[in-house]
């Protein structure tokens, strides 16, 4: 089932709106890894700021020659023609990744520069990520004045259903409200309808607006999301509902009724390949929303553990698969991670003195950082999979800088403290790059 164009449902015949998910940064898995340990820690990082323009220079150490889509014979002639009526017909772009996505830095370049040239048909996809304990994107609202419960994807259990999104919040009373909008900034992004996903009943009882106004609605209900379409566009409502003790919510999307293009980002702290996989549902969780590209953005986690390539193929032929099953129209297209570090503790045992002038032995440990040597080996497990299977990739390894790529980056300022996330400029020029290597593709 798609969802519906409140304009349609009341000026013309019903269409479908056609919707979609991504993934940031701000919010980053931070892997440490101390002598052998192979665990992933996942931690985050403050979002920065916005900058005034992301129209930066690209540094001489990027490989431009090397930034396009290798297609690997896939067609992408369905997604050409989706873009090329983009005024008539919205666009669906679904982004999925880990913490590199969850802050909405590179996808946010990215989805402002094609919603520039293909029109802007919405925010899209928001999600609670805050309201579950963790760093949120800052252009947009998803709050509760009361009580929930989150699921963590990162857990070991999850104690209520898990959201194909990642996250799942629970409500604590039978009757509760979520307040969802965009943030208050230069680039005015009203919504006329708003889809909530979630597993289980929800019964919407009104909805009002940011000064606490009743507005009249629709709230058209399905299996898997409950659409709400307003008489008049607003940029925060808080709906009030009563459920039966089985909601759980894992998002929503804001839509703005119009052509135009979607860019969504589905970002996790430390989220892998697995990761997904074991939420089960996500092909059929973003399937409402009819994408015509699916972008997956993984494979930096999985460096941080114990080598083993042929599982982590094993990986990404099962999440590729469930999205395919579910979504056998869409492209999809895999990104390759790109050099970065992880940090090394070395331990030595030193003889010191004490103040009666015995000498002891104790344990000093210190810090250092050297290349992660389990990227190179999973990005060409990424580059062999699209090409024996038809799918294309977009080489961010390679076009980054390749081998040694992470000192340049080191050097010009563009990866965080860790070694493994970026600053805000190292993420607008991967956005950039990304946008500049999309757009090739489809011309």
């Amino acid at each position: 089932m798609k969802l519906h164009n409140y304009t349609d449902i009341i000026l013309r015949p019903a269409l479908a709106l056609l919707i979609c998910l991504c993934g940031p940064v701000g919010a980053y898995a931070q892997e440490v890894i101390e002598d052998d340990a192979s665990e992933m820690l996942s931690g985050s990082v403050e979002i920065p700021g916005e900058d005034d323009d992301i129209d930066i220079p690209i540094p001489s150490f990027i490989h431009t020659n090397a930034n396009h889509i290798i297609l690997n014979g896939a067609d992408w002639t369905s997604l050409r023609e989706a873009l090329r009526h983009s005024n008539k017909s919205p666009v669906s772009i679904v982004h999925i990744g880990d913490s590199h996505i969850q802050a909405d830095i590179t996808t946010g370049t990215v989805r402002e520069l094609l919603q520039y040239d293909f029109g802007n048909a919405g925010r899209g996809l928001v999600t609670p990520l805050k309201m579950s304990g963790t760093n949120q994107p800052r252009d947009y609202v998803f709050q509760s004045r009361h009580s929930w419960t989150p699921a963590k994807l990162m857990s070991s259990a999850w104690r209520h259903t898990m959201g194909f999104t990642g996250t799942s919040i629970r409500p604590v009373t039978s009757s509760s409200e979520i307040t969802v909008g965009t943030a208050d900034r230069d680039d005015y992004n009203p919504f006329s309808s708003l889809t909530i996903f979630h597993n289980g009943k929800l019964t919407v009882n009104s909805v009002t607006d940011d000064e606490g106004n009743r507005i009249d609605f629709r709230a058209i209900p399905s299996r898997d999301y409950t659409q709400i379409l307003l008489t008049a566009p607003q940029t925060g409502v808080t709906v009030n509902f009563a459920s039966a003790g089985d909601l759980t919510v894992f998002g929503a999307s804001l839509s703005g009724d119009r052509p135009g293009l979607f860019y969504h980002a589905i970002g996790n702290n430390g989220a892998a390949y697995e990761t997904y996989n074991r939420i089960g549902n996500v092909g059929a969780g973003i399937s409402p929303l009819s994408p015509e590209l699916v972008i997956i953005s993984l494979g930096t986690n999985e460096a941080f553990g114990k080598l083993n390539v042929p599982q982590f193929t094993s990986s990404v032929n099962r999440l590729v698969k469930n999205i395919r099953a579910a979504n056998p129209k869409a492209a999809i297209l895999l990104t390759t991670p790109m050099e970065c570090h992880r940090s090394v503790t070395t331990t030595k045992k030193v003889r010191v003195k004490n103040k009666k002038g015995k000498y002891r032995t104790v344990r000093r440990s210190s810090r250092s950082y050297t290349v992660n040597n389990n990227i190179a080996p999973l990005r060409k497990a990424i580059l062999d999979y699209g090409k024996a299977n038809g799918i294309a990739v977009y080489d961010w390894y390679e076009v980054a800088g390749g081998q040694g790529a992470s000192t340049s980056w080191i050097n010009n300022n563009l990866f965080a403290k860790d070694r493994v996330h970026h600053t805000r400029s190292g993420y607008d020029i991967e956005g950039r790059l990304l946008y500049e290597a999309l757009m090739d593709a489809v011309r």
